[in-house]
């Protein structure tokens, strides 16, 4: 499984790059702040998220359906869940999913507006 560092993903969001950063926890976990630039669809939605036509992905999560060679990157608290998305991402043909392993716990220590949990 491809993992991707805090520094990599703070420089593709610094420098506007090409990426879709996906949160993978609950709704009541967003509450302790997201990373810049992240949509949210929870783990237990990802399945059936990937599977929806891009017009209702869009009206459904509010933001354009990742092709399947774009950088897809996953978090959630502490990698487990994003891992878990990553590796089902990959099975679905998304060939450049990635895990942000340290995923809010390690964004958190650079970014005063994400608290740990």
């Amino acid at each position: 499984m491809e993992v991707i560092s805090r520094d990599e993903v703070k420089k593709l969001i610094d420098t506007k790059g090409s990426y879709t950063l996906i949160d993978v926890r609950e709704k009541e976990e967003l509450s302790y702040g997201m990373i810049p630039t992240a949509h949210n669809v929870p783990l237990h939605e990802m399945e059936l998220a990937l599977e929806l036509v891009p017009e209702d992905f869009q009206k459904k999560y509010g933001f354009k359906k990742p092709q399947k060679e774009d950088t897809v990157i996953f978090y959630c608290r502490t990698g487990g869940r994003s891992a878990m998305a990553t590796a089902f991402a990959k099975e679905q043909g998304y060939v450049h999913a990635k895990n942000y392993a340290g995923s809010i716990y390690d964004w958190a220590t650079i970014d005063p507006s994400v608290r740990r949990y």
